[in-house]
């Protein structure tokens, strides 16, 4: 690998938490639940939007009336790929 190539991971710097705007889009993995994607309402304004897409690209329904959206990661939700609560029945862990 190029060691002066951009895309190279350990080439790219990473701001400190004080450089990054408070309208930034946070993704917050909560203890033992889903991922939070937090997107503040000044986003749409500057041009940053979210899209959640399946494998072949087809995307979701995002709910309009929240800033959230929580995303699964046990696995056992039955409306993939949004949290619907299954990880406190289910006991995950992680």
């Amino acid at each position: 690998m190029n060691q002066n190539d951009p895309t190279n991971p350990t080439q790219i710097p990473t701001p400190s938490m004080a450089d990054i705007p408070a309208r930034a889009v946070t993704v917050r993995c909560r203890e033992n639940g889903p991922l939070v994607v937090e997107i503040p309402p000044e986003t749409a304004a500057v041009g940053v939007f979210l899209r959640v897409t399946d494998p072949a690209g087809h995307e979701y329904v995002l709910p309009t009336h929240k800033r959230a959206v929580a995303l699964c990661r046990c696995g056992h939700t039955k409306t993939r790929p949004f949290c619907d609560g299954s990880h406190q029945a289910c006991g995950f862990q992680g």
